[in-house]
């Protein structure tokens, strides 16, 4: 089976994930304009988060949810997001946050939604690359891509400590790949810093 590996690094070349999945969540996020740095009452902060989240949606051409739909998925993410232990609420600590001001206040928490949302863009984007071009259940095909990107990228992945072989990598190729594109944009800012 023939694996078009160079599309495929294509498609995940960091370069291109900026300019066309991340851009468009920084524009969001710096177009939002934020009420104020603390929020009054918790109706005030309900109304900001929720807010934020169907404008970034929205901005980024992921449909406009409504009210309910994105304060049920605001309050599910900042669970996640501000789960400082298993015996506070998580959307309690942003609450507090964004109502006193404290470690940067709404604006904090709204950079913490926008940080999530960007993640779970770039993961289901990472996986559509993979489910499109690869097929999951063929042996065949993840070993072709492993082949191939070896026959490229092995040398640098073992000068950077990396041990692990074709038929690792082939069972586990979508995860590889992530860890390459991460590799990428590792060596990408340090050499932004020489």
């Amino acid at each position: 089976m023939n694996v078009d590996v160079d599309h495929i690094l294509d498609l995940l070349d960091q370069t291109r994930i900026d300019r066309e999945i991340l851009m468009a969540h920084d524009e969001a996020r710096e177009s939002f304009r934020l009420p104020r740095i603390a929020a009054r009452d918790h109706r005030e902060f309900k109304w900001t988060v929720t807010a934020y989240f169907q404008h970034h949606m929205r901005h980024t051409g992921q449909g406009s949810p409504s009210e309910d739909q994105a304060f049920g998925e605001v309050e599910r993410m900042l669970n996640a997001i501000y789960e400082e232990d298993q015996f506070q609420d998580g959307y309690a600590v942003a609450l507090q946050r964004g109502r006193d001001g404290s470690r940067g206040g709404m604006r904090d928490v709204l950079n913490q939604i926008a940080d999530a949302l960007k993640r779970q863009h770039l993961q289901k984007y990472i996986s559509s690359v993979y489910h499109e071009h690869i097929d999951v259940q063929s042996k065949e095909a993840n070993l072709a891509l492993s082949r191939a990107f070896f026959r490229r990228f092995g040398p640098l992945l073992q000068r950077f400590g990396v041990h692990i072989d074709e038929n690792t990598f082939a069972w586990n190729t979508r995860a590889a790949l992530e860890y390459h594109r991460q590799v990428i944009e590792h060596i990408l800012g340090i050499a932004k810093k020489v």
